[in-house]
């Protein structure tokens, strides 16, 4: 997981360069990351290349930065996630099976899978989940506050 920030900031219209930074939170790119992994886990690729279609296109802008569309257009995006991981990847409480647990290992870089973590292993996917609803939560804060998400 890529540990870098994202920035909830007000760009002004004039000068794309004047920034006004509301909060940023430390390593939550990765959370993006977290959430492409887990439709990818899921079966569905299709939503994981969308969220890379989206984050792709905040480089377009100079800072590179998630608009009040693309936001919107993330968050709806992430909606499903944790329905379309039962049955296919966990049970219905999000715990992973323990033959899961070893297939996932190597396929996977956004789940803590270490041997050294048992059955502990099992809770993985809500570990993932917790950072999803973290994006969740930075992507409205960014909505309420007519703002971006910059990246460094």
């Amino acid at each position: 997981m890529r540990r870098t920030p994202l920035h909830v900031a007000r760009i002004t219209e004039d000068d794309a360069h004047e920034v006004e930074v509301i909060s940023s939170y430390d390593n939550a790119y990765g959370f993006i990351e977290v959430a492409v992994d887990l439709w990818r886990l899921a079966g569905r690729a299709d939503r994981a290349q969308a969220i890379d279609d989206v984050i792709t296109g905040a480089y377009v802008h100079d800072p590179p930065r998630l608009d009040a569309t693309a936001l919107s257009e993330l968050r709806r995006l992430l909606e499903g996630l944790e329905g379309s991981l039962v049955g296919t990847v966990t049970d219905e409480n999000h715990l992973l099976s323990m033959p899961m647990v070893s297939s996932l290992r190597g396929r996977t870089a956004c789940l803590d899978l270490d041997e050294a973590r048992g059955e502990l292993a099992r809770e993985a996917v809500i570990e993932a989940l917790v950072y999803v609803s973290h994006l969740r939560t930075i992507i409205d804060e960014a909505l309420q506050c007519n703002a971006n998400i910059l990246f460094d």
